[in-house]
């Protein structure tokens, strides 16, 4: 009786892979104005392209790096690794749009050692803190040139959406990029082209809304480096005067907190 339940199982599970791989090909090979047809059916599906793929073109793990950045959109537009340089320091950016600390621990795992990192500075941004690195892993999934890392941020989501990344990933391979950022510079920076022409209005007094999950991937971030060797900064972006000073100070007061240990 048991036999024939497993036998049941497997062959209900072989099915749904087939007609999973089936159905998966139809949307990825059909094209509708010029672009695959998989791409319509979720955003979580990005394109390869744009910052995180040409930084990590650029990268290389062989070559040591002074200082190289962790991060969201504040870190690899907000710190320049060619005022480092031209400093003295050889500096990185592998910041990228979104990045969460489950993203972030995940590079620093794949990529970052003693011998090619000497000091990493972390960016602080609570809106980091506030996701679930569903936007990041969709951007980094078809970008990070490690397939283990890929996987790994896929599974970490804990979303089925990330098997639907996965095999975007395995179809585009030996795609080229669809679109290349032209701000980015060069060693993981792209210029911030956007301009205000009037007043900015500051949203204050949303909740803090710090995820859990998040604040103990952090926990593992530091806990790697501590045993990797890697010195780590954590830091935080000037916060505007008229920005809400209260929920910063909130968010600064829980990320001390957790540290402490390291």
């Amino acid at each position: 009786m048991l036999t024939r339940l497993l036998f049941r199982s497997l062959m209900l599970l072989a099915v749904a892979v087939v007609a999973y791989v089936l159905l998966f090909t139809v949307l990825f090979r059909v094209q509708w104005s010029g672009l695959p047809m998989v791409h319509g059916t979720s955003k979580a599906l990005k394109w390869k392209g744009g910052n995180s793929f040409q930084k990590f073109q650029e990268y290389e793990p062989d070559s040591s790096y002074q200082v190289v950045f962790l991060g969201s959109s504040h870190a690899y537009r907000g710190y320049d690794p060619g005022m480092f340089t031209s400093a003295g320091y050889s500096a990185f950016n592998l910041g990228t749009s979104a990045q969460s600390l489950m993203n972030s621990r995940v590079i620093a795992e794949t990529y970052l050692t003693s011998r090619n990192t000497g000091l990493l500075v972390l960016d602080m941004y609570e809106a980091a803190f506030e996701i679930d690195g569903l936007e990041s892993t969709a951007d980094l999934s078809q970008n990070i040139p490690s397939d283990r890392a890929a996987l790994r941020m896929c599974l970490s989501l804990r979303d089925p959406r990330g098997i639907n990344m996965l095999a975007l990933r395995l179809a585009t391979r030996n795609a080229p990029p669809r679109y290349l950022d032209s701000a980015y510079v060069s060693a993981g920076y792209s210029l911030t082209t956007d301009s205000v022409k009037g007043s900015v209005h500051y949203v204050v007094g949303r909740p803090l809304a710090v995820r859990e999950d998040q604040l103990k991937e952090l926990e593992k971030l530091l806990r790697y480096c501590r045993e990797a060797g890697i010195r780590v900064v954590l830091v935080n972006h000037p916060y505007p005067v008229r920005s809400d000073r209260a929920k910063h100070e909130a968010f600064n007061a829980i990320i001390r907190e957790r540290i402490a240990p390291f």
